[in-house]
């Protein structure tokens, strides 16, 4: 959704309610006194006459730490005391543009994809640089000095003698200034910054410890019952028969409702069809719910298992697919190469298993609706809600909380469109409450699928032809609007490594059919393709009998920046890719002498602008079970806003990745997800984490890409070419530890 930009937005600043308040974007010389909508201003900052400040956030935070690091960067320009800066989320802001299109009314408000750092880079600072430049007009005209004479430090105004004044005084004279005609504000050079690149606790972490109500599921709501669903166990299943009367005998059960199905050939508006409880509390709801005697159509997909799937994958891979990029001639190059090497490796389906199951407040009314809860995208939220209410989207109040947890999952408005339709169905505002078993029998889960690789090297070692084959299901499942011959591109990313380094490159699609839902999991693609390529590279360097460092610098060849379609583009640096993996490298002691039984092993990707490489210590254990001793890595994200986020994202996705590949599936049989909680869907304990983590930032001078989504991708194949240098089976399949495997 495209942010509304005219003449009389271009910038907006004003002073009301004892604040300075700032809004982006700032593209020109408009105040907000000239706004002959009179429209409510949007806060990004406001400054208020104690000296105080509150900057808010236009990113969902869900542990990523933007709201942090983006205050960093608005801090930072207009030299605010960052230890006293509060920071709250911003309102979620829409208006009607000229074009009759609704768009943000002032900054794009969303996370996902690794994209709040990159795309409120110039943004922000922009906006922090016009906000201290009204400041220093405004203590000129006071002092009848020229600007010159004057520094901006700690939220003060310093003057040539030492003399401070605090913002706070200054407040609303800077609201009547008037930028000069023409103004460009200019940003700090590297050498000037003094808190960008330092290391900064998360802003509310005191507030998270302390268990102040921060999440969805901490939210209260006036009149609001409690809302819960016994959802259909089977892939687009219903119920063909309800029993409701011990549920509706509960004291304090207010009503119930048959939740129908959504089309089982479009777009989903909730994910299974069900029955909804409405109580006055969760326990009363709860214990309706467990009293409701349910018979479930099995549905259209009643013959689905995980084992299904993997035989329906072997079959495609028995077909032709979609050659979705074909350079060169593979079939010729690969039948003349001297050395021809093969392998398939599996990615199975896991869930996002966030610690904050769904949730969500509705409370619709025949002229407005509110909504409020965890989202990633408020947008998606305020769309869903209006294309069920048939509200019109400004009359629609949505109010985002912090997550806890997202990893793509809050994307998806399903919750909401959930607490929506049960709240119009009863009639009141709702609470809608997810338990662990719905929120892992009914995710949008990762795509699984099954890669076939295929390289071949000239008589001197050269790569002479590539390909990769996946028969998969698309995270594209069900999207409106996606034609079926683009629906690959959500599962291979067409510009990844080695496009650009070998002359016969040939990538296939071969879409499975499930009734599994689909959707983005922390990194999407990458954390799949990342496994394959990286572990692929390994057998390829012990084919050839080369070391796997070397090989991989080698295939990288020259440094350049190549083309680079997909998110995260628009180049992909070889340089900037080899230099994290000399990096890590370096840290780990690549090439140690280790004991019997012991080894490293390499691996790097590129992920959504990012770059990250890894390598993995493991020690070989009796029964093929093995030990991670030391995961060393290198990080390449541009430039570095806050130090201590990025080692924390670092540490985190390291973790998860070898969570998710020890042992995270999520199984179907009969048509229904069996892994329904944690004693089934196993997490990582703590006893088989990584005890030793030690990471390098590369200083960069690139603008600033995300970090939530770069160490994971590379943490599965790390290991799993350590366990095979070390002498323990090669592990193509994910989780490392199950029947599949």
């Amino acid at each position: 959704m495209a942010t509304h930009i005219n003449r009389r937005t271009f910038l907006a600043y004003g002073f009301a309610a004892g604040a300075l308040t700032i809004v982006a974007p700032f593209s020109g010389n408009s105040r907000a006194a000239d706004n002959e909508e009179g429209s409510e201003l949007t806060p990004l900052l406001k400054l208020h006459a104690d000296n105080s400040a509150t900057f808010y956030g236009p990113s969902p935070d869900m542990g990523q730490g933007v709201d942090t690091s983006l205050a960093m960067m608005f801090a930072e320009e207009l030299d605010l005391d960052f230890e006293t800066l509060d920071t709250k989320p911003m309102p979620y802001s829409i208006m009607r543009g000229e074009d009759g299109n609704i768009a943000f009314k002032a900054v794009p408000q969303g996370a996902g994809g690794s994209t709040s750092t990159p795309r409120n880079w110039t943004l922000l600072r922009r906006a922090a640089a016009v906000a201290r430049q009204l400041i220093l007009q405004a203590a000129a005209t006071r002092e009848g000095v020229p600007i010159a004479e004057f520094g901006t430090a700690a939220s003060h105004i310093v003057t040539s003698s030492g003399a401070r004044i605090p913002y706070g005084a200054l407040i609303e004279a800077a609201a009547n200034e008037t930028l000069p005609e023409g103004f460009e504000p200019t940003f700090k050079s590297r050498t000037e910054r003094t808190l960008l690149g330092t290391a900064q606790k998360q802003k509310v972490a005191k507030d998270i410890v302390t268990g102040k109500p921060l999440y969805g599921m901490d939210m209260e709501y006036r009149g609001a019952k409690v809302a819960m669903v016994a959802h259909c166990p089977y892939l687009d299943g219903f119920a063909e028969a309800v029993d409701d009367a011990a549920a509706r005998a509960v004291p304090g059960v207010h009503s119930v409702h048959v939740l129908d199905r959504p089309d089982p050939a479009g777009n989903y508006t909730y994910l299974s069809a069900g029955v909804a409880v409405v109580a006055d509390n969760y326990w009363a709801a709860k214990r309706a719910k467990d009293l409701l005697t349910i018979t479930w159509n099995h549905g259209p997909h009643a013959g689905e298992s995980t084992e299904s799937l993997d035989a329906q994958c072997e079959r495609l891979l028995n077909t032709t697919g979609q050659i979705v990029r074909d350079d060169g001639d593979f079939n010729a190059a690969m039948a003349g190469a001297a050395t021809r090497v093969t392998h398939t490796y599996r990615i199975p389906t896991v869930s996002h298993a966030q610690l904050e199951p769904q949730n969500c407040i509705a409370d619709v009314r025949a002229d407005s609706a509110t909504v409020i809860g965890p989202f990633q995208s408020p947008s998606g939220a305020s769309r869903i809600t209006a294309r069920l209410t048939g509200l019109d989207r400004l009359d629609i109040d949505v109010k985002y909380t912090r997550l806890g947890g997202g990893f793509g999952r809050r994307l998806t408005s399903d919750h909401v469109a959930e607490a929506v339709t049960i709240s119009q169905a009863a009639g009141v505002p709702v609470r809608l409450m997810w338990t662990r078993e719905d929120d892992l029998a009914h995710d949008f889960y990762r795509p699984m699928g099954h890669h076939e690789m295929h390289a071949g090297f000239d008589g001197d070692g050269n790569l002479v032809a590539w390909s990769q084959r996946l028969a998969g299901t698309p995270k594209y499942y069900r999207r409106d609007n996606v034609a079926p011959e683009t629906m690959y591109q959500a599962d291979l990313y067409v510009d990844d490594f080695p496009a650009g380094r070998v002359d016969n490159l040939r990538l296939e699609y071969l879409m499975a059919s499930s009734g599994l839902p689909q959707g983005s999991w922390r990194a999407p693609a990458h954390t799949a393709n990342a496994f394959v390529i990286q572990s692929f590279l390994d057998e390829i360097a012990a084919e050839l009998g080369e070391d796997p460092l070397d090989l991989r610098l080698r295939l990288l060849g020259d440094d350049e920046d190549l083309e680079y379609g997909q998110h995260g583009g628009p180049v992909f640096s070889t340089t900037r890719l080899k230099n994290v993996l000399r990096q890590a490298a370096r840290l780990a002691g690549w090439g140690k002498s280790m004991p019997a039984g012991s080894a490293q092993g390499i691996a790097g990707h590129f992920t959504f602008g990012g770059y990250c490489a890894l390598v993995a210590d493991v020690t070989l254990l009796d029964g093929g079970q093995f030990r991670v001793d030391r995961v060393s890595g290198a990080v390449d994200v541009g430039t570095i806003i806050n130090r201590a986020g990025i080692l924390a994202q670092m540490e985190g996705g390291i973790q998860d990745g070898l969570s998710t590949a020890l042992a995270q599936e999520i199984r179907v049989s009969g048509g229904r997800v069996q892994t329904e909680n944690f004693d089934t869907y196993s997490m990582m304990r703590i006893a088989d984490s990584v005890p030793q983590i030690d990471v390098h930032i590369v200083d960069s001078t690139a603008d600033p890409s995300g970090m939530g989504e770069m160490s994971l991708p590379p943490l599965a194949p790390a290991v799993a070419n350590a366990v095979a240098r070390a002498g323990g089976r090669r592990m193509r399949a994910q989780p490392f530890f199950s029947a599949s495997a």
